[in-house]
């Protein structure tokens, strides 16, 4: 397409489409449109959630609760709490229309400092970072039948994992319809890998493989600061979701699709959940699952037989979906706040014709590949899991906030007062155990909460830049729209 008539089009389209609001976005204006129903939402969800925890984190669950009964407690305590959040999530996006989910919510409730902070470090670890967790356990588990018994090498799971991020983060590029469809075939795929877990654990249960689960609460027990890093292992495996929320200028009809999305998806996730753990029980002695470094393959070895090659493929898959599960939400959140000016306006456009945030992506994908490259994913866990819990704390703190604030605000779905008020201090004593439990952990994430403010006065406090800056930053803004073929939403869409 040549340069010229691109602008055409786009000139064409604002002139068409410059009255529009969410509810009536024309076919032709570059705008995100309404275009994820009901079942791609529980898709989104459920995809964004079940990625690498369940894999990763009954190892760190066991370790850290002490014995089997207690791993399995945490694992539905664990559920419960993801329950409470999701439903707190679910009044905030059907009751906001914006997008931007926990930035939003902020925004809305407290103002723009606090929705920077909360942005600053989502944008820069948090996100990314689970991100790029989910892709290095999509990696070890895709080349780990090509191993062996051996450990497959350091730098060849980096490279699959970035190969991963690539690819994943390319195809949103080009169609958000691609995406979700990518998403539901990848949903499906896991929840019957899974399946396979719990139904051959049902089997075997039947049939009198219960020695390890009678251990019950045998074992080196725990203590208050190494049950809540044991709470932070298995919350990471219900972490996504906000993943909708990002995305709620793209629900149709929110204020149905959220509180069932949000409700439904936990529910079942839950009981998928606690069913596979005790299936893995069934076959695996706790010392055999604190030495593997793969759970499931494992597990898949003494229970699957000639058929333990399923259990590579299904996590690689599950994984996968996952990746791109938060290719989907987490560009979301960073488009909407570089369309309020929080971000560089780059990251605020669309591409004329894909009517995806390119940029935001594009962006997203670096910063993750980045972070990727850091091997440590315990630490990780951990270390996000300090600023997240924090600030999904302060954002339910700010739904209480709302309710006196905007008193008329239509709230399809409203949850008890004392929802909000036991998951926010359930998310403020996982922060607070965590400080004396991971303290370096803690220290970093308070560090890295603390360099957005300068970012924060030098982006968007300081307007009046000197006129060339600002002639320089105009300029390779307009090189970047010609090179990438993107433009400001014409419409609004919520």
């Amino acid at each position: 397409m040549e340069q010229d008539s691109v602008y055409e089009v786009k000139k064409r389209r604002a002139s068409a489409a410059s009255s529009a609001i969410s509810s009536d976005v024309p076919e032709d204006a570059v705008a995100m449109k309404r275009q994820i129903n009901l079942f791609a939402s529980i898709a989104i969800i459920m995809g964004s959630i079940i990625g690498s925890g369940i894999f990763i984190s009954p190892k760190g669950v066991l370790e850290y609760s002490g014995s089997v009964a207690g791993a399995l407690l945490v694992w539905t305590m664990c559920g419960v709490i993801a329950m409470l959040g999701g439903m707190c999530y679910a009044e905030l996006g059907s009751s906001i229309k914006k997008g931007g989910g926990e930035y939003t919510y902020l925004n809305e409730a407290f103002g723009e400092f606090l929705a920077f902070l909360m942005l600053w470090v989502n944008f820069i670890i948090v996100s990314p970072g689970n991100c790029a967790i989910i892709a290095q356990t999509f990696a070890i588990y895709a080349i780990a039948p090509f191993y062996g018994d051996c450990d497959p090498p350091a730098w060849a799971v980096t490279l699959i994992a970035e190969a991963c991020i690539i690819l994943v983060y390319s195809y949103n590029c080009y169609s958000v319809k691609g995406a979700t469809w990518v998403q539901n075939i990848f949903t499906v795929a896991k929840v019957l890998g899974l399946a396979i877990i719990i139904v051959t654990g049902i089997v075997f249960l039947f049939m009198g493989y219960t020695e390890y689960l009678e251990l019950g609460f045998q074992g080196p027990g725990t203590n208050i600061f190494r049950l809540s890093l044991a709470f932070y292992n298995g919350l990471f495996a219900y972490v996504g979701w906000a993943g909708m929320n990002n995305m709620a200028e793209e629900i149709v009809n929110p204020k149905r699709n959220f509180p069932i999305a949000a409700i439904s998806s936990m529910a079942i996730i839950t009981v998928i959940y606690v069913m596979t753990n005790v299936a893995y029980f069934t076959v695996l002695s706790p010392q055999e699952m604190l030495a593997s470094s793969a759970v499931a393959v494992t597990w898949g070895e003494l229970a699957l037989g000639s058929a333990a090659w399923l259990m590579p493929v299904a996590v690689a898959m599950s994984t996968f979906g996952a990746v791109n599960g938060a290719a989907l939400a987490n560009s979301r959140y960073a488009f909407v706040a570089a369309r309020d000016g929080m971000l560089p306006t780059a990251l605020s456009m669309i591409h004329i014709e894909y009517l995806t945030p390119m940029p935001t992506l594009i962006a997203m994908m670096l910063i993750t590949c980045l972070l990727c490259l850091y091997q440590d994913t315990s630490s990780l866990i951990n270390y996000t899991g300090f600023s997240y819990w924090l600030f999904v704390g302060i954002v339910v703190t700010g739904l209480l906030w709302l309710r006196y604030k905007q008193p008329d605000l239509e709230r399809p779905f409203k949850v008890p007062v004392l929802v909000a008020v036991t998951f926010a201090l359930i998310c403020y004593t996982l922060v607070f155990v965590s400080i004396f439990a991971s303290p370096f952990e803690a220290v970093l994430g308070t560090i890295i909460i603390i360099t957005a403010v300068p970012f924060y006065f030098y982006g968007v406090v300081w307007r009046d830049k000197p006129t060339k800056l600002r002639s320089f930053l105009d300029g390779s803004l307009r090189v970047l729209q010609k090179w990438m073929m993107v433009v400001r939403q014409e419409v609004q869409t919520f």
